[in-house]
Protein backbone atom coordinates (compact mmCIF):
# COMPACT_ATOMS: atom_id res chain seq x y z
CA UNK A 1 0.00 0.00 0.00
CA UNK A 2 1.32 3.43 -0.95
CA UNK A 3 1.01 6.13 1.69
CA UNK A 4 0.15 9.45 -0.02
CA UNK A 5 2.51 12.22 1.00
CA UNK A 6 0.44 14.90 2.73
CA UNK A 7 3.22 16.11 5.06
CA UNK A 8 6.74 17.35 4.57
CA UNK A 9 9.16 14.53 5.36
CA UNK A 10 12.60 15.18 6.80
CA UNK A 11 15.54 12.78 7.30
CA UNK A 12 13.33 9.72 6.80
CA UNK A 13 13.41 8.88 3.12
CA UNK A 14 13.21 5.10 3.59
CA UNK A 15 12.05 4.91 7.25
CA UNK A 16 9.32 6.26 9.47
CA UNK A 17 8.44 9.77 8.31
CA UNK A 18 9.07 12.72 10.60
CA UNK A 19 6.15 15.13 10.17
CA UNK A 20 7.18 18.76 10.15
CA UNK A 21 4.20 20.33 8.38
CA UNK A 22 0.76 19.43 7.08
CA UNK A 23 -0.97 20.07 3.77
CA UNK A 24 -4.64 19.30 4.38
CA UNK A 25 -5.50 19.35 0.70
CA UNK A 26 -3.49 16.21 -0.08
CA UNK A 27 -1.86 15.47 -3.43
CA UNK A 28 -2.93 17.72 -6.29
CA UNK A 29 -4.77 16.04 -9.15
CA UNK A 30 -4.69 16.84 -12.84
CA UNK A 31 -7.28 16.46 -15.58
CA UNK A 32 -4.89 17.50 -18.35
CA UNK A 33 -4.37 14.60 -20.82
CA UNK A 34 -1.04 16.05 -21.96
CA UNK A 35 0.26 15.99 -18.36
CA UNK A 36 -0.93 12.41 -17.89
CA UNK A 37 0.77 11.41 -21.15
CA UNK A 38 4.00 13.11 -20.05
CA UNK A 39 4.04 11.26 -16.72
CA UNK A 40 3.30 7.93 -18.42
CA UNK A 41 6.20 8.57 -20.80
CA UNK A 42 8.50 9.44 -17.88
CA UNK A 43 7.38 6.28 -16.08
CA UNK A 44 8.80 4.33 -19.00
CA UNK A 45 12.01 6.33 -19.34
CA UNK A 46 13.75 7.05 -17.00
CA UNK A 47 11.16 5.47 -14.69
CA UNK A 48 9.62 6.16 -11.26
CA UNK A 49 9.92 4.34 -7.94
CA UNK A 50 7.80 4.50 -4.79
CA UNK A 51 9.05 4.34 -1.20
CA UNK A 52 5.99 2.61 0.28
CA UNK A 53 6.63 3.49 3.93
CA UNK A 54 6.73 7.22 3.24
CA UNK A 55 4.86 7.53 -0.05
CA UNK A 56 7.78 9.38 -1.62
CA UNK A 57 8.03 9.28 -5.41
CA UNK A 58 11.53 8.99 -6.86
CA UNK A 59 12.76 9.39 -10.41
CA UNK A 60 15.34 6.86 -11.57
CA UNK A 61 18.76 8.18 -12.59
CA UNK A 62 19.51 6.63 -16.01
CA UNK A 63 23.22 7.44 -15.70
CA UNK A 64 23.64 5.65 -12.35
CA UNK A 65 21.95 2.25 -12.02
CA UNK A 66 20.44 1.74 -8.59
CA UNK A 67 20.28 5.50 -7.91
CA UNK A 68 17.38 7.92 -7.98
CA UNK A 69 16.42 11.47 -7.10
CA UNK A 70 13.27 12.93 -5.58
CA UNK A 71 10.62 13.62 -8.21
CA UNK A 72 9.14 17.10 -8.51
CA UNK A 73 6.11 17.56 -6.24
CA UNK A 74 3.66 17.93 -9.14
CA UNK A 75 5.06 14.84 -10.90
CA UNK A 76 4.90 12.85 -7.67
CA UNK A 77 1.29 13.87 -7.06
CA UNK A 78 0.34 12.81 -10.59
CA UNK A 79 2.07 9.42 -10.17
CA UNK A 80 0.10 8.84 -6.94
CA UNK A 81 -3.10 9.87 -8.74
CA UNK A 82 -2.48 7.43 -11.61
CA UNK A 83 -1.61 4.62 -9.19
CA UNK A 84 -4.89 5.24 -7.38
CA UNK A 85 -6.87 5.18 -10.63
CA UNK A 86 -5.16 2.01 -11.84
CA UNK A 87 -3.44 3.66 -14.79
CA UNK A 88 -0.08 2.79 -13.22
CA UNK A 89 0.85 -0.32 -11.20
CA UNK A 90 3.48 -1.17 -8.60
CA UNK A 91 6.26 -3.57 -9.55
CA UNK A 92 9.01 -5.32 -7.63
CA UNK A 93 11.28 -4.05 -4.85
CA UNK A 94 14.68 -2.52 -5.58
CA UNK A 95 17.49 -1.30 -3.33
CA UNK A 96 17.90 2.38 -4.17
CA UNK A 97 20.39 5.11 -3.25
CA UNK A 98 18.94 8.62 -3.06
CA UNK A 99 20.35 11.84 -1.56
CA UNK A 100 22.75 10.01 0.75
CA UNK A 101 20.10 7.52 1.89
CA UNK A 102 19.44 3.97 0.76
CA UNK A 103 16.62 1.53 1.14
CA UNK A 104 13.84 -0.39 -0.63
CA UNK A 105 11.58 1.16 -3.24
CA UNK A 106 9.11 -0.40 -5.66
CA UNK A 107 9.19 0.23 -9.38
CA UNK A 108 6.22 1.79 -11.20
CA UNK A 109 4.85 -0.20 -14.14
CA UNK A 110 2.68 0.90 -17.08
CA UNK A 111 -0.22 -1.46 -17.92
CA UNK A 112 -0.85 -2.16 -21.60
CA UNK A 113 -4.27 -0.50 -21.38
CA UNK A 114 -2.60 2.75 -20.27
CA UNK A 115 -0.05 2.61 -23.10
CA UNK A 116 -2.88 2.06 -25.60
CA UNK A 117 -4.85 4.97 -24.11
CA UNK A 118 -1.93 7.38 -24.45
CA UNK A 119 -1.30 6.15 -28.00
CA UNK A 120 -4.92 6.92 -28.93
CA UNK A 121 -4.56 10.40 -27.47
CA UNK A 122 -1.49 11.03 -29.63
CA UNK A 123 -3.59 10.40 -32.76
CA UNK A 124 -6.28 12.91 -31.82
CA UNK A 125 -6.23 16.33 -33.42
CA UNK A 126 -5.83 19.09 -30.83
CA UNK A 127 -8.81 21.36 -30.26
CA UNK A 128 -7.98 24.63 -32.00
CA UNK A 129 -7.75 27.54 -29.64
CA UNK A 130 -9.73 30.62 -30.50
CA UNK A 131 -7.32 33.33 -31.41
CA UNK A 132 -7.88 36.68 -29.77
CA UNK A 133 -7.54 39.52 -32.27
CA UNK A 134 -4.52 41.65 -31.55
CA UNK A 135 -5.63 45.16 -30.79
CA UNK A 136 -3.35 47.94 -31.81
CA UNK A 137 -3.58 51.61 -31.03
CA UNK A 138 -1.94 52.61 -34.31
CA UNK A 139 -4.30 53.82 -37.03
CA UNK A 140 -3.64 53.91 -40.77
CA UNK A 141 -2.44 57.29 -42.01
CA UNK A 142 -4.93 59.77 -43.39
CA UNK A 143 -4.70 60.53 -47.08
CA UNK A 144 -4.52 64.02 -48.46
CA UNK A 145 -7.37 65.67 -50.33
CA UNK A 146 -9.21 63.24 -52.61
CA UNK A 147 -10.65 64.66 -55.83
CA UNK A 148 -13.62 62.96 -57.46
CA UNK A 149 -14.13 64.38 -60.96
CA UNK A 150 -17.38 63.32 -62.66
CA UNK A 151 -16.22 63.40 -66.27
CA UNK A 152 -19.41 62.05 -67.82
CA UNK A 153 -22.74 60.64 -66.80
CA UNK A 154 -22.17 57.71 -64.40
CA UNK A 155 -18.37 57.89 -64.47
CA UNK A 156 -15.87 59.61 -62.17
CA UNK A 157 -12.09 59.71 -61.94
CA UNK A 158 -10.56 59.66 -58.47
CA UNK A 159 -7.13 61.14 -57.74
CA UNK A 160 -5.12 61.73 -54.60
CA UNK A 161 -1.67 63.17 -55.21
CA UNK A 162 -0.83 64.67 -51.82
CA UNK A 163 -0.48 62.49 -48.73
CA UNK A 164 -1.42 59.35 -50.66
CA UNK A 165 -0.48 58.79 -54.29
CA UNK A 166 -3.32 56.77 -55.81
CA UNK A 167 -6.10 57.03 -58.36
CA UNK A 168 -9.00 55.02 -59.70
CA UNK A 169 -12.35 54.97 -61.42
CA UNK A 170 -15.94 54.84 -60.17
CA UNK A 171 -18.52 53.68 -62.72
CA UNK A 172 -22.27 53.36 -62.23
CA UNK A 173 -23.45 49.79 -62.80
CA UNK A 174 -25.18 49.21 -66.15
CA UNK A 175 -23.57 52.24 -67.78
CA UNK A 176 -21.50 50.21 -70.26
CA UNK A 177 -23.81 47.24 -70.57
CA UNK A 178 -26.30 48.70 -73.01
CA UNK A 179 -29.16 48.34 -70.56
CA UNK A 180 -29.89 52.04 -70.40
CA UNK A 181 -30.67 51.66 -66.71
CA UNK A 182 -28.48 51.80 -63.62
CA UNK A 183 -29.13 49.90 -60.38
CA UNK A 184 -27.93 52.73 -58.15
CA UNK A 185 -24.63 51.02 -57.28
CA UNK A 186 -21.12 51.87 -58.43
CA UNK A 187 -18.19 49.64 -59.34
CA UNK A 188 -14.90 50.90 -57.91
CA UNK A 189 -11.63 50.07 -59.70
CA UNK A 190 -7.98 50.99 -59.19
CA UNK A 191 -6.00 52.83 -61.84
CA UNK A 192 -4.88 49.39 -63.08
CA UNK A 193 -8.43 48.10 -63.51
CA UNK A 194 -8.42 45.92 -60.38
CA UNK A 195 -11.87 45.56 -58.86
CA UNK A 196 -12.15 47.11 -55.38
CA UNK A 197 -15.84 46.51 -54.72
CA UNK A 198 -19.30 48.03 -54.88
CA UNK A 199 -20.21 51.41 -53.43
CA UNK A 200 -23.47 53.27 -52.95
CA UNK A 201 -22.13 56.66 -54.02
CA UNK A 202 -19.11 58.44 -55.47
CA UNK A 203 -18.06 59.52 -51.98
CA UNK A 204 -18.27 55.96 -50.63
CA UNK A 205 -16.25 54.76 -53.62
CA UNK A 206 -13.50 57.28 -52.86
CA UNK A 207 -13.36 56.01 -49.26
CA UNK A 208 -13.01 52.42 -50.54
CA UNK A 209 -10.12 53.40 -52.81
CA UNK A 210 -8.32 55.09 -49.93
CA UNK A 211 -8.72 51.99 -47.76
CA UNK A 212 -7.49 49.79 -50.61
CA UNK A 213 -4.23 51.75 -50.59
CA UNK A 214 -3.87 51.68 -46.78
CA UNK A 215 -5.27 55.11 -45.92
CA UNK A 216 -8.13 56.62 -44.04
CA UNK A 217 -9.92 58.93 -46.42
CA UNK A 218 -9.08 62.60 -46.05
CA UNK A 219 -11.29 65.45 -47.31
CA UNK A 220 -13.26 64.45 -50.42
CA UNK A 221 -14.15 67.02 -53.06
CA UNK A 222 -16.57 66.10 -55.83
CA UNK A 223 -16.37 68.15 -59.03
CA UNK A 224 -19.01 67.97 -61.78
CA UNK A 225 -17.04 68.53 -64.97
CA UNK A 226 -19.94 66.98 -66.83
CA UNK A 227 -23.20 68.89 -66.35
CA UNK A 228 -25.89 66.37 -65.46
CA UNK A 229 -29.26 66.88 -67.03
CA UNK A 230 -30.98 65.30 -64.05
CA UNK A 231 -30.15 64.51 -60.45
Amino acid sequence: MVVPVTDLVQDALFGEPTRVGTDSTGPATTQDPSEVARIVSAAQDPGFLIVERTGRVLKADPTRPGCAEAAARHDGDTVIQLLGSGHLKLGGNHHIHCDGHEGPARSVLIPKATRDMVLRWSHLRPIPRRRTPVRTSSQPPTSGRISVDIVERGKALVTCGTGGDFSGTIIRNGRNRGSGRADGRYTVETEYGDDVGQAGSYRAGAVMLARRHGYRAGPIEIEHEYRLDEH
